[in-house]
């Protein structure tokens, strides 16, 4: 089971350094989610909804200004990885993506990883289905997304098919983010939105309808108020959005 890791910095961290891109994924200016990995632990640190390609992470601890990071984006459902870069408040990164190719493309030999994935929801775990991402650190030192799926919503199982060349394996669980709210869209039952300025929830339809002109004032799950209807009598339950977690690391279990 895949738990949220709580940690707690010293007071006497500051926070100055920043990282700045563009990030193009064949040749065009990227559109989506930009995660943002620390190399070596594979810990995630901070993520965002980008546009034209432009990302500006701000305000990271003085402490990063020793590590390397990749960013990590998806492009038609599947994960991929940039090369490794460093803290640096002047220079814009020109980050480019292949999705045919390089930028971290998988290699080696065929191999699974199986496991099984839970949340907790009301106090109470069950099975959930979870976007993982399987990103193995190279013995050469290189990192490369390795394999992708999605965990089974009715008992949280999955294998992930990868390939590997016999070095570290991580599996990152990832919360289905949604798309962000747009003013008078339809939405079904079973939907997930996201505010346009990120709160820590998204946001699930349990009765669909066309979305207000106007976004509504969005609340976060307190245990008690899970479910509220907003205007045009659509129902909305707020769900606590968890960064991505790691799990490793693992061998991969080659296919013989």
């Amino acid at each position: 089971m895949l738990q949220i890791p709580y940690e707690f910095y010293p007071k006497e961290i500051t926070y100055q350094h920043q990282i700045k891109a563009n990030i193009s994924v064949d040749g065009l200016p990227y559109n989506g989610s930009a995660e943002l990995f620390m190399n070596g632990a594979t810990r995630y640190v901070i993520g965002s909804i980008i546009q034209n390609g432009v990302v500006h992470f701000q305000y990271l601890p003085d402490s990063f200004g020793t590590k390397s990071f990749c960013f990590l984006i998806y492009k038609d459902g599947r994960p991929y990885m940039s090369d490794l870069i460093t803290v640096d408040n002047v220079i814009i990164y020109e980050i480019a993506i292949s999705t045919s190719g390089g930028g971290g493309a998988p290699t080696g030999d065929p191999a699974t990883i199986s496991g099984k994935v839970e949340r907790v929801l009301d106090n109470q775990a069950e099975p959930a289905a979870r976007q993982l991402v399987a990103i193995e650190h190279k013995p050469d030192g290189s990192w490369a997304v390795t394999g992708n799926t999605t965990s089974d919503a009715e008992n949280g199982s999955y294998t992930l098919e990868v390939l590997t060349d016999g070095g570290d394996t991580f599996v990152l669980a990832v919360d289905e983010y949604g798309v962000p709210f747009t003013a008078t869209a339809s939405v079904v039952q079973g939907e997930i939105i996201h505010p346009t300025v990120p709160n820590g929830h998204v946001y699930r339809v349990e009765a669909g309808g066309t979305l207000p002109a106007t976004e509504p004032t969005w609340w976060i799950d307190t245990g008690t108020n899970h479910t509220r209807t907003i205007e045009g009598g659509i129902t909305l339950r707020a769900i606590p959005f968890y960064r991505p977690l790691s799990h490793g690391p693992i061998k991969a279990e080659p296919l013989s």
